[in-house]
């Protein structure tokens, strides 16, 4: 069975849906951007405060930092965990069984759907983002090249780590305490709070074993082109690995998981 028609339907009906909730869509894309706005407002105000830069970031660097953070968080998002405890619970998960599809590619449509309808208001908001705190970029052709894979692995890797906690349902009544814990290390580890490059050194070398950082912030280093060549190497290397072992964690959680689901319908 090939997918590409399949997947032209279910996007064409997604579209079609997702037409009907323009507004909230462009809420949601709202409140996601908006912590990262705060905290470049509040590094700004830092950097400004301490003579115009902090270890070699100026204003300029932390916008282009937080413009390329925001534009990559839309597009690696993923919300599996917080809609599957749901459907669990109150047995939506048995029809979804019942087709030939696995209910993974009704989540990839769904997140594809989103994204696109979001991304042309976003980039306008991006671009006067970067004017009024006047952004700088290193950014280089090769690293918009490389750019591209790079967000590819980190939206797959972010979508499947979802899917493992999202998995976690089929044993847990409330998935909150999961999500959080999710959020809590994203927001360290991830450079949420601020680059890679000015957290302590242990808390560097702990961002670049875990996996959080290779969904986020590796792909907003290269995009802003603060990376050698080798190092964007290295981070599509890191991303790849860990996308292998959320992929072969999901499987297994998948199956040992469906044997103790029950439901009405199940």
């Amino acid at each position: 069975m090939t997918l590409v028609p399949i997947y032209r339907a279910l996007l064409l009906a997604g579209f079609q849906q997702a037409a009907q909730y323009r507004v909230q869509s462009l809420l949601w894309m709202l409140f996601a951007i908006i912590r990262p706005v705060i905290f470049l407002a509040a590094w700004v105000a830092v950097a400004t405060a301490q003579g115009g830069s902090i270890a070699g970031y100026s204003v300029g660097d932390f916008a282009a930092y937080y413009v390329c953070l925001t534009f990559v968080s839309q597009l690696a998002m993923a919300w599996n965990s917080h809609e599957f405890e749901w459907e669990v619970n109150q047995g939506r998960l048995s029809p979804k069984l019942l087709r030939p599809l696995h209910p993974l590619h009704y989540s990839v449509v769904d997140n594809i759907i989103f994204k696109l309808n979001t991304l042309p208001v976003l980039g306008l908001i991006l671009v006067a983002i970067s004017l009024s705190f006047g952004a700088r970029y290193a950014t280089q052709p090769w690293h918009v090249v490389a750019f591209v894979p790079s967000i590819i692995l980190a939206a797959a890797l972010l979508f499947m780590f979802n899917w493992v906690i999202a998995s976690l349902a089929f044993w847990a009544t409330r998935m909150r305490t999961a999500n959080t814990l999710f959020q809590r290390a994203s927001f360290v580890f991830a450079g949420q709070i601020a680059p890679i490059s000015l957290m302590p050194v242990w808390l560097q070398a702990m961002s670049f074993g875990l996996p959080f950082w290779y969904m986020q912030g590796a792909p907003t280093e290269i995009l802003k082109g603060s990376v050698t060549v080798e190092q964007a190497l290295l981070i599509m290397a890191g991303q790849s690995l860990w996308l292998v072992v959320t992929y072969v964690a999901f499987r297994w959680i998948w199956r040992r998981g469906l044997r103790a689901y029950q439901a009405v319908g199940a």
